[in-house]
């Protein structure tokens, strides 16, 4: 079976939720964190950045599914891109956290 085109949105909406949780984890903790907006992005930001990833990535979901865009294989390009965005961060985290090295 050719690879479908929209596994790719699949894979994106993974990526945007594991992205979203370090972002909102140190937010909600009141801790600095690097984020799009800066090396030092409030918590407040980083909050609002981890949710802005989860509520985009709902609503990719909800239009691919509104769509009827969707089979067997999307689950698993969903956690592909989840994991690989998880493994990512767990092996750059150094670089994210604003602690003396």
């Amino acid at each position: 079976m050719a690879l479908e085109l929209f596994l790719i949105w699949y894979f994106i909406i993974g990526s945007l939720l594991a992205n979203g949780v370090p972002h909102f984890v140190f937010g909600a903790a009141g801790k600095i964190f690097k984020s799009p907006f800066g090396q030092k992005s409030q918590p407040r930001v980083n909050i609002l950045w981890g949710l802005f990833n989860f509520v985009l990535a709902t609503i990719i979901a909800i239009g691919l599914v509104m769509l009827n865009l969707y089979d067997s294989y999307a689950l698993p390009a969903m956690l592909i891109g989840f994991w690989l965005m998880v493994l990512m961060f767990g092996v750059g985290i150094k670089g994210f956290l604003n602690e003396p090295k």
